[in-house]
């Protein structure tokens, strides 16, 4: 009769779970009401939720309860829907001690456990709380899979986390004039930089490896940021009006140099300033040009929206010959308007300024018949 008793157990498990959602006696419940059902609690979308809460409120032998039913079966419950988000509170939330043994759990499961759709957020977790000593060790786990992780839907999060956590540790010691220290985290990211950076042009153009780049962009620490800018800007050209490159470029002129800002600004002049901005990814790099370059790079966007055009050919016309300024044809295009909205947002006081003025009011009738140019009609009026 060993089978009975067995089921009976699962019954009672049952419905402990169940008397606390149906809530039917009306006490107020901590862990210790529920030891030796943690693990079950863990894995329902009510009972998670209420051990996540005890965790952070509750007291230390509750802590200690949660911890020891969880670790024994921590690998199934770090990637389970609604068991890892223990996992995360208890990182959060967990003495030293537990934090020790939570680490002992993902010593040579980084990889595996970083492509899993729920142990990725547990890995991540782990990097932002662990403490500092222990990272190091964890993240050699990544060597010679930095690709594989960038490509994975779940591991480039993982990826970016990394990129974000040793940077701002990096960023926090030098900000303390420890500069060995801030060194000491910069490298440890150093064999994920240098696989991206052997990598840029595809993976710039790849849904998860575009974000990565921009990571990179947004928080590493000297010289770090230089070298990415400088492998990026070899292939600026093919990223432009890339569906995912487009993001990469956009980053370089919100986290770049003046000479980055530069380089792009050539780029669109050379390409054709009305082409880019009649495409829906580069019109977007083009705005991003505007909103953080210097007035004289703003003024030199506005030069070339006053050039004269053949309307059929796109081709610029001779002094004297007939033909429609750049700008003219941009307020009519669905992407093109939005630059030239931008521009009027962000243009200094100027000679250009009183140029472009001059031409959208000297059509501001035509204007009227474009759907796209109703928006350019209210600026000038505003």
């Amino acid at each position: 009769g060993g089978g009975d008793s067995k089921s009976n157990a699962v019954n009672q498990n049952a419905s402990l779970l169940d008397e606390y959602k149906n809530k039917k006696n009306n006490r107020d419940w901590s862990v210790h009401d529920i030891k030796s059902h943690v693990v079950e609690f863990c894995q329902d979308q009510n009972g998670s939720r209420f051990v996540q809460q005890r965790l952070e409120v509750g007291d230390a032998g509750e802590k200690e309860i949660v911890i020891a039913e969880v670790l024994p079966v921590v690998d199934r419950l770090r990637n389970d829907v609604f068991g890892n988000y223990v996992v995360q509170k208890l990182l959060d939330f967990g003495t030293d001690r537990m934090k020790a043994d939570l680490r002992d759990t993902l010593t040579g499961e980084m990889v595996e456990l970083s492509m899993q759709m729920y142990g990725c957020r547990v890995v991540q977790k782990a990097l932002e709380k662990l403490d500092e000593s222990d990272l190091p060790q964890l993240l050699a786990e990544f060597h010679n899979n930095v690709l594989n992780l960038i490509h994975d839907q779940n591991g480039n999060h993982v990826i970016q986390k990394c990129i974000e956590v040793m940077s701002l540790k990096a960023q926090a010691a030098r900000e303390a004039n420890d500069y060995p220290k801030a060194a000491f985290f910069s490298e440890q990211i150093d064999f994920i930089v240098d696989d991206v950076l052997n990598n840029v042009a595809s993976l710039a153009c790849h849904p998860y490896g575009c974000r990565v780049l921009q990571r990179i962009l947004e928080h590493c620490v000297e010289p770090k940021k230089s070298m990415t800018l400088d492998e990026i800007s070899l292939c600026h050209r093919t990223l432009l009006d890339d569906q995912y490159g487009n993001y990469v470029i956009q980053h370089v002129l919100q986290f770049g140099r003046v000479g980055d800002r530069d380089l792009v600004l050539e780029m669109v002049v050379e390409n054709g300033l009305l082409k880019l901005s009649r495409q829906k990814f580069a019109s977007n790099v083009v705005e991003k040009l505007l909103k953080y370059g210097n007035d004289k790079q703003r003024k030199a966007v506005v030069r070339e929206m006053l050039k004269v055009v053949d309307e059929q050919t796109g081709g610029f016309v001779q002094n004297g010959a007939q033909g429609t300024s750049v700008v003219l044809l941009m307020v009519r295009d669905a992407y093109a308007n939005y630059v030239v909205q931008t521009t009027l947002d962000v243009i200094p006081v100027s000679e250009e300024k009183t140029l472009l003025l001059k031409e959208l009011n000297a059509h501001s009738t035509e204007l009227k018949n474009y759907t796209f140019a109703k928006h350019i009609i209210t600026k000038l009026a505003s």
